[in-house]
């Protein structure tokens, strides 16, 4: 016996999502088994690790900035609302801070071997696996913070098209990250569908960065935080703080709804809706 089932039907329907689903995961599966067993690298890590600098010695030709803040030193002695921060001279100096660890990465030619490149792609995909239940696949997503883009392209292996990142140092030849600042978003208002960082504590201000992201997501919009457990006054970090509960109350501040929120090892993340704007 043949069942015929139209096109346009409830289980049509179901079927070609479904097919469009494996074939999607078994995109991000093959380029995941690339990364991890071709020698030398794949891809565009590849060409990053070929521009390690064999005469950097790091101590010596590290940038200026970089002398004044180290992982204990240069941060400022009083706490506020919770939060410690880097103290910075100016708003260029954070800036030139933060670019340098892409730079500093590059340049010691560490950071992405086939092992640590395929631990964070599985990572990303643990995130972003179930956003299909929430956003279409044309949905407009901003990854922000991304430095080489691992999470860009992982969300491009899952079909959502759309998404691209921004990061103060995009880095030489970057196909999935623009220059830009999560602190100034050039997005207009109300224009993205999801937001997405794990760069919370890189924020020169934490409450004027929430802020500005629910600026631009639209009004049934999200946001994933991706938020280390424990790391605190690391080298490259810009804020600190003794509690996760500090910054999760700074989030209420500025989102209505909290979706879903998961734990790992060593970090958690949380999904809001709904931004509050003002």
């Amino acid at each position: 016996m043949v069942i015929y089932v139209r096109n346009d039907s409830p289980i049509a329907v179901e079927y070609r999502k479904t097919i469009l689903s494996m074939s999607l995961n078994l995109k991000y599966l093959l380029k995941t088994l690339l990364y991890r067993y071709t020698p030398g690298g794949w891809g565009y890590y590849r060409y990053l690790r070929s521009l390690k600098q064999s005469d950097y010695v790091h101590e010596r030709d590290k940038h200026p900035v970089r002398r004044k803040h180290q992982r204990d030193e240069g941060w400022k002695a009083e706490t506020r609302d919770g939060l410690v921060y880097r103290d910075y001279g100016s708003y260029d100096e954070y800036v030139q801070h933060q670019i340098q660890k892409f730079d500093e990465i590059l340049k010691m030619g560490v950071g992405y071997t086939n092992t640590i490149v395929t631990t964070y792609r599985k990572r990303f995909h643990r995130r972003f696996r179930h956003l299909s239940n929430y956003l279409g696949k044309d949905a407009k997503i901003l990854c922000a913070g991304a430095r080489q883009g691992t999470e860009v392209e992982v969300l491009r292996d899952l079909g959502f098209r759309n998404a691209y990142g921004i990061d103060l140092n995009p880095g030489p030849n970057n196909q999935w990250v623009v220059e830009g600042d999560f602190m100034h978003l050039a997005e207009a208002d109300s224009s993205i569908d999801l937001f997405y960082t794990n760069a919370v504590d890189h924020a020169f201000d934490l409450d004027a960065f929430f802020k500005e992201h629910a600026r631009v997501i639209k009004p049934d919009g999200y946001a994933i935080y991706d938020i280390g457990v424990d790391a605190k006054g690391g080298i490259f970090e810009a804020v600190s703080w003794d509690s996760d509960s500090v910054v999760f109350q700074m989030m209420l501040k500025h989102f209505r709804r909290v979706v879903k929120v998961e734990s790992e090892s060593d970090w958690q993340w949380i999904l809001l809706r709904e931004p509050i704007k003002g």
